[in-house]
């Protein structure tokens, strides 16, 4: 009995061993999908995140492309308006050596000669029909300087001057071509010894000179300013 029992015993515990162990394989075979459904699902999710990074790169790349290529551009250029071009027009020198004096409201209408300064004898050269462009002095222009024009005070040539009213104009044809329009602002009487405006700085007139007084001692000298050049 001993024998037998023990190997009934035997038996018994190994059926107990076997039906233990059982459910454990189970349960190992079952965690197994778990942890390859999990790691799948890490790996998509991964996927996902990477796919959206790189759909939000490009949007940032191409902002940043642009502003990059609208800082390295250059200014553009200032637009040329027609009161940009009559401010640099008025900048280019325009001259010319007086040939012809015209005064609308006077009537006169002067060819002009050269007038030329004799040192030696101090007199200037003169005409009985015309007026003379002191050479020495700066021909008319848009820029600087004092033109000089002067004739004798004879009914021909400047007789009338004294009549002229401020801001009258006269015109001073040149030989090539310009006709400078200048307006009358005022005068004065001065001596034959004054040679103060042959000194003068700055914008740009006229000076018309003629004798005056009653034995025609004096010098009568008429300033006009620039007004236009065409």
């Amino acid at each position: 009995m001993t024998r037998t029992k023990q190997q009934s015993v035997n038996r018994k515990a190994a059926a107990s061993k076997r039906a233990a162990t059982k459910p454990a394989k189970k349960a190992s075979t079952a965690v197994a999908p778990r942890k390859q459904r999990l790691n799948f699902g890490f790996k998509v999710g991964a996927l996902f995140i990477l796919a959206a990074a790189l759909l939000a790169y490009q949007p940032l790349m191409r902002r940043w492309q642009e502003k990059s290529t609208l800082a390295s551009a250059p200014a553009p250029a200032p637009e040329i308006t027609p009161e940009v071009q009559a401010a640099t027009k008025v900048q280019d020198r325009i001259s010319g050596k007086p040939v012809r004096l015209v005064i609308p409201s006077l009537n006169v209408d002067l060819q002009i000669a050269d007038g030329i300064y004799n040192a030696k004898d101090q007199t200037w050269t003169l005409s009985k029909d015309k007026a003379h462009y002191a050479l020495m002095t700066p021909e008319a222009n848009n820029q600087e300087g004092n033109t000089f024009i002067y004739g004798h005070n004879r009914r021909e040539v400047f007789a009338s001057l004294s009549k002229l009213n401020v801001g009258e104009t006269v015109t001073v044809h040149t030989e090539n071509g310009h006709q400078f329009t200048y307006a009358f602002r005022s005068a004065h009487e001065t001596s034959p010894t004054d040679d103060s405006l042959f000194s003068y700085q700055g914008a740009p007139i006229l000076t018309l000179q003629t004798c005056s007084g009653l034995w025609y001692q004096n010098r009568y000298l008429m300033t006009f300013d620039l007004v236009e050049v065409i």
